[in-house]
């Protein structure tokens, strides 16, 4: 009878082995240079994350670069495990399971000309006097989607990438625009960049402001039990970051990357 039990409870542990030694199918969207697809390969700072604390969870995964709501679609309907770069909204999680830390907390930045003086002030108590370009569909977080919901700027345009916006600044047709902090630095570091374009910073300490705050998770499906793998990889990555691996990778992919933290 305890041969039994012992036998049992030995298959009892190993169940979860069996369980997460299988691949998981991961969706993203394509947002340089978290994630971008080189050469068909997924490549950049989150892909590299993720597949870490993957590994590092004893199991090996598949990341596809797909469109953003098809990526959604995916893990909603469990023909995918998981989706990163997902902010938390009460709809998405219905579906979507959030591990307590967050993958990356993307930091609102606003870029403007060079020499323009272009200055928002944090509270937003000079809007009025600005033209500001947004990403279509993007969540710049409650503060500076607060304040374009409530028409405090005098325009807002949206454009489907930085890229766009980027042109627009230069040809004056706006005044700043707002962008998460990596794919910001990622253009401005980059060799092809040759515009004359920087961030906003507080003209008393010479440092970037940030306008906002927005948290995005590796997220799970629901439809899938992977509780026990769930908390293995969160618990990853939480050692991830204490580590300093972390910022290691950011570093490897923009040069210059300082935290704003």
């Amino acid at each position: 009878m305890l041969k039994r039990i012992v036998l049992f409870n030995i298959f009892f542990i190993l169940i979860p082995c069996i369980v997460y030694s299988s691949n998981l199918v991961i969706t993203t969207l394509d947002n340089p240079p978290q994630a971008y697809l080189e050469k068909g390969t997924p490549s950049g700072v989150l892909v590299d994350i993720v597949s870490e604390i993957v590994k590092k969870s004893g199991c090996t995964c598949t990341i596809k670069v797909v469109p953003w709501k098809r990526a959604l679609k995916m893990v909603k309907i469990g023909t995918a495990d998981a989706i990163f770069n997902a902010g938390y909204t009460a709809e998405r999680n219905k579906y979507l399971f959030y591990p307590s830390c967050a993958l990356i907390t993307e930091k609102v930045i606003a870029l403007r000309r060079k020499g323009s003086g272009v200055f928002l002030k944090t509270d937003f108590s000079n809007a009025k006097d600005y033209r500001v370009g947004v990403g279509r569909g993007f969540y710049y977080g409650k503060k500076v989607q607060n304040a374009i919901d409530s028409n405090m700027f005098m325009r807002v345009e949206e454009v489907p990438n930085i890229n766009l916006n980027m042109e627009k600044l230069k040809l004056s047709r706006i005044d700043m625009f707002f962008a998460d902090y990596l794919p910001a630095m990622n253009f401005l570091t980059s060799i092809d960049s040759k515009a004359n374009i920087e961030l906003v910073v507080d003209p008393t300490t010479g440092k970037p402001i940030i306008y906002g705050r927005s948290d995005t998770y590796l997220a799970f499906s629901r439809t899938h039990t992977l509780d026990g793998l769930v908390k293995k990889i969160n618990e990853e990555l939480v050692n991830l970051k204490k580590s300093g691996s972390y910022d290691e990778i950011i570093k490897k992919y923009i040069k210059g990357y300082i935290d704003l933290e």
